[in-house]
């Protein structure tokens, strides 16, 4: 079993994010319940579920009103059947962890874990404990919280395992560069910094219009969206200079134009300020926006996108780690712009001392979108 400590943070995390059921047979009983929006119910599945070497699955589900499902993957295609249960990386891109305890379930040697949300994540309402197989790292349960009691759970009510039947891959991230993103063991973080986004709207506003007019509702709306006498957008340059005291505590204040948003915004954990020319608008104590969350904390990086990484070098003065993010569908938000982000692909430099990201490069199409740019 884990060491305690330092050691057993680190274990727990390349465990999580190394979770090998691709690699391993699967088979066992599965149940799942989660709130609906709306009418205020539950959707609810339960059954059995094959997972094979390779991604191959079977699952035989049956929802709430007795209607059955049934779901077969070759490996090639098909999304994952409870994806939290078998990628528990979900964990490691929103909570900060914990090992509260070692027990059993469905006979099988497991981790309890509890988790808070990360200080730069997006959750701030939700808890989570969940059980981790010793083995696999696999979830074999876990429940998630949120502030109107229990939102989702999910379990193995039985599990068998069979030996591996192919090698491990290699890997693409080592274990230290894997424990750097999730800021393993570290205190919060504090720092200052210049930050500047440049947003390329042209090619966003073209890749845009492209994607729209592909679809059906966009050719039959075209002339309303589209007209010949449209001047696109003008790139965006933006630079704030960017004060950070986790947890809860930060500020931006606008060097250039800030167009119908704050000059200056200021949070002490709280209360929120928001300083326009003409007045300040004081709120509750908020996460810091979506976009400077992403260069706060790398941690969103070891969740759904497959991760290589370079030698350690320097940039911008500082050691640095170069990590490119592929087969990736996300979307985000420029930090100082706020404009959404649709990407595949994320070039982002890791601070290896302060273990924030440098720079973010987002791509779509292999076009450069808004993003980070630096971090002096």
């Amino acid at each position: 079993m884990m060491r305690s400590g330092e050691n057993a943070i680190s274990g727990l995390v390349l465990l999580l994010y190394r979770a090998r059921w691709l690699r391993s047979s699967l088979s066992g009983e599965v149940r799942s319940r989660r709130k609906r929006g709306g009418d205020g119910g539950y959707d609810e599945r339960r059954g059995s579920l094959l997972a094979a070497p390779g991604g191959r699955y079977r699952a035989d589900l049956t929802d709430e009103d007795g209607e059955r499902e049934l779901r077969i993957s070759d490996g090639q295609s098909g999304s994952v059947p409870f994806a939290e249960l078998l990628v528990p990386s979900w964990l490691l891109a929103g909570f900060d962890l914990e090992i509260t305890g070692e027990t059993e379930h469905t006979g099988r040697a497991a981790y309890a874990v509890a988790g808070q949300p990360r200080q730069a994540g997006d959750q701030p309402a939700s808890r989570v404990s969940a059980l981790v197989d010793a083995e696999l790292g696999v979830l074999l349960r876990y429940e998630k919280t949120g502030p109107r009691r229990q939102a989702e759970f999910a379990e193995f009510t039985s599990l068998t395992v069979d030996a591996a039947e192919s090698a491990d891959p290699l890997p693409d991230l080592s274990d230290d560069q894997v424990n750097l993103l999730y800021r393993s063991v570290l205190g919060p973080q504090k720092f200052s910094a210049e930050l500047n986004e440049q947003a390329d709207m042209k090619t966003m506003t073209r890749l845009a219009e492209a994607a729209l007019s592909a679809t059906q509702l966009g050719r039959r709306t075209q002339w309303l969206w589209q007209s010949a006498e449209d001047t696109p957008p003008d790139n965006a340059d933006r630079t704030a200079r960017l004060q950070v005291a986790m947890p809860g505590c930060y500020r931006i204040d606008t060097l250039t134009d800030p167009g119908t948003g704050p000059a200056s915004t200021a949070c002490d954990g709280n209360r929120l300020w928001l300083v326009y020319p003409d007045r300040i608008a004081v709120r509750p104590a908020t996460p810091p926006p979506a976009g400077i969350s992403l260069i706060i904390d790398p941690a969103w990086l070891l969740h759904g996108y497959q991760l290589t990484a370079g030698e350690s070098v320097t940039g911008s003065g500082r050691p640095v780690l170069r990590v490119v993010a592929a087969r990736m569908q996300k979307f985000a938000r420029g930090p100082l712009s706020g404009v959404m982000i649709a990407a595949d692909k994320v070039e982002a430099t890791i601070d290896l001392q302060l273990r924030i990201a440098l720079s973010q490069i987002w791509y779509l199409e292999g076009h450069p979108l808004p993003g980070l740019r630096r971090v002096p």
